[in-house]
């Protein structure tokens, strides 16, 4: 007898992050809000760490002065039907990971 499979919420969940991501311009209400300022916030420190420091340690220090902000977009984030606290703290590496990559590339 084949057994039950068991449903992964972890592709529906980065499927909607990814969206929210590539699409922060057309999505609307306080998720996009805190997502389009955590991401300044990481910018503007990026932008001002990278010219002391090595990129690497230039994006480690941004995630260290945006941890409001980040909290603040997670916290959005759990308040949508499709997820929640569980799936938000699986996504949260996933998340930080796109994002350092992101920050690594803005040009210098």
């Amino acid at each position: 007898m084949p057994q039950p499979r068991v449903f992964s919420p972890v592709p529906l969940l980065m499927a909607v992050l990814v969206v929210a991501m590539a699409c922060p311009a057309q999505a609307t209400g306080e998720t996009a809000t805190r997502h389009a300022l955590w991401r300044d916030c990481l910018a503007r420190n990026f932008r001002i760490q990278s010219v002391l420091t090595a990129r690497d340690l230039a994006a480690d220090a941004a995630f260290q002065a945006c941890r409001a902000p980040e909290e603040a977009y997670l916290a959005a984030l759990t308040g949508s039907p499709l997820l929640d606290d569980e799936d938000v703290a699986r996504a949260r590496p996933l998340l930080a990971g796109r994002i350092r990559a992101w920050l690594i590339s803005i040009p210098g």
